[in-house]
């Protein structure tokens, strides 16, 4: 991610602020993985929330909790990215997946959406889609440099903004 409006990844990764490094103040070491936070900043009840985040430092466990200060300039008229991520990967790997989740009664425009985010992260071949009463099994081959937990995390992000409900998720 670098220059956008979407949230960090929960990803390992290496983060800046202002390409400034974000560093592990126990440790010294660079790489987190980081989760979205969301603060009440006005008084209980109203239910204002900022999204802030805490990363995890994949060294030594200390967390370093941060905001995003990217901001509007009027002067210049437009806008400064403040946070860069930067995913770690190690390997490609092959994975066979099988999702089954939970649509509801659009579930054909859901899956197609699902498939569609699920592509913006990985290389993804669809073997088998098998549709149920308001829901679906994929079978589907992800080709990625990265873990299954990451893997994990990325397919529950993706479910989670398009409201999908993931009933079973099987990574081999």
């Amino acid at each position: 991610m670098s220059g956008t409006d979407e949230h960090l990844l929960p990803q390992k990764s290496r983060i800046t602020i202002f390409d400034e490094p974000i560093i592990c103040s126990f440790c010294t070491h660079d790489v987190f993985i980081p989760y979205e936070v969301y603060v009440n900043v006005e008084q209980p009840g109203i239910g204002v929330r900022h999204v802030r985040y805490i990363a995890i430092c994949q060294h030594c466990g200390q967390a370093k909790q941060f905001g995003d200060p990217s901001h509007y300039d009027a002067e210049k008229n437009t806008y400064i990215w403040a946070l860069n991520q930067y995913l770690i990967s190690i390997k490609n790997r092959n994975y066979k997946i099988k999702i089954l989740l939970y649509v509801g009664k659009r579930n054909d425009d859901k899956i197609t959406s699902f498939i569609n985010k699920l592509a913006e992260h990985f290389n993804i071949e669809v073997e088998n889609i098998s549709n149920l009463k308001g829901g679906a099994v994929l079978q589907i081959k992800i080709s990625s440099f990265n873990d299954r937990q990451t893997i994990r995390s990325t397919i529950m992000y993706s479910a989670k903004l398009l409201n999908v409900t993931i009933k079973d998720l099987t990574i081999k």
